[in-house]
C-alpha cells in the first residue's frame, strides 16, 4: 500500500497535492520557503550532495544553481519520471531510482559534502534508525533532515485534507498517522537526538519552521 501511494496511484488522473506547496495550508507554504531558503545558504559551493527522496523534484531548481554536482534518489518510478523532467534543465543533475535504505551499496564512504532528507521523509519509511545509519556512510559533512513536529496534530489534520489524503487513523501517543497508502511518523527534538546518537551521529543544530516542522542539521560524533 505504501508504494501504491508514492506510485501515484490515487493521483492518476489528477494533481500529485502530497507534493505541491500551493495547496499547502498557509503554514506549510511558509515553511517551505524557510527550508529552501535555509538549504541554500548551507550548501552554496557544496561539490556533491543527495536529495534522498527527491518526489517531484521540488528542490532542484533552487539548489542546483548553487552546487556543483547534485543527485536525487527515490524508489518510486513515478518520482523518478516526474523529477527527471526538472532535471534535465541542469547539466550538473542526476536522478536515479534506488532505496535510501541501500545508499551505502550505492554511494561509496563520504561521497557527498551534504545529504538531504526533507519532507518528512525520515518519517514515512519504516525504519528511521537504519536510514540515519546509511546516510552516516556516504555523507562527510552535514546530514539535514526536516520532520513533522510533534504538537501540531491540528495543524497536520488540516494538511492531509487540503491535498485529499485520507487519515484512517492517529496514534496520538506518538502523534503517528496511519493514512490511506502509507503512515507517517512525527518527532521532537529529543526523538531525533536518540536516533542520532544510535548510528554515531550527533544534532548540531535544530529549528522550528513555521510552527510545525523540526528542522535538524546532524554531524558524525566526535
Amino acid at each position: 500500500m505504501r508504494r501504491g501511494f508514492f506510485e501515484g496511484e490515487s493521483y492518476s488522473t489528477r494533481e500529485f497535492k502530497a507534493l505541491i506547496p500551493k495547496y499547502y495550508p498557509v503554514s506549510y507554504q511558509k515553511y517551505i520557503k524557510e527550508e529552501t531558503d535555509l538549504l541554500v545558504s548551507r550548501l552554496k559551493g557544496s561539490q556533491r550532495v543527495l536529495e534522498a527522496g527527491v518526489g517531484l523534484g521540488r528542490l532542484i531548481p533552487k539548489i542546483a544553481p548553487f552546487v556543483k554536482r547534485l543527485i536525487g534518489i527515490d524508489n518510486s518510478n513515478f518520482m523518478v519520471v516526474n523529477s527527471l523532467k526538472v532535471a534535465k534543465k541542469f547539466s550538473n543533475v542526476e536522478i536515479i531510482k534506488g532505496d535510501i535504505g541501500n545508499l551505502s551499496k550505492i554511494f561509496s564512504k563520504n561521497y557527498f559534502d551534504h545529504s538531504l532528507c526533507v519532507w518528512n521523509t525520515l518519517g514515512n519509511v519504516s525504519e528511521p534508525v537504519k536510514i540515519l545509519a546509511e546516510f552516516r556512510e556516504i555523507t562527510n559533512k552535514s546530514i539535514f533532515i526536516t520532520v513533522f513536529l510533534k504538537g501540531t496534530l491540528k495543524q497536520r489534520l488540516e494538511l492531509y485534507k487540503s491535498i485529499d489524503v485520507e487519515v484512517i487513523s492517529i496514534d496520538e501517543s506518538d502523534e503517528t498517522f496511519f493514512l490511506r497508502g502509507y503512515e507517517s511518523k512525527t518527532f521532537d527534538i529529543q526523538d531525533i537526538s536518540n536516533i542520532a546518537k544510535k548510528v554515531g551521529l550527533e544534532v548540531r543544530e535544530t529549528k522550528i519552521l513555521s510552527d510545525v516542522i523540526l528542522f535538524a542539521e546532524l554531524v558524525k560524533s566526535k
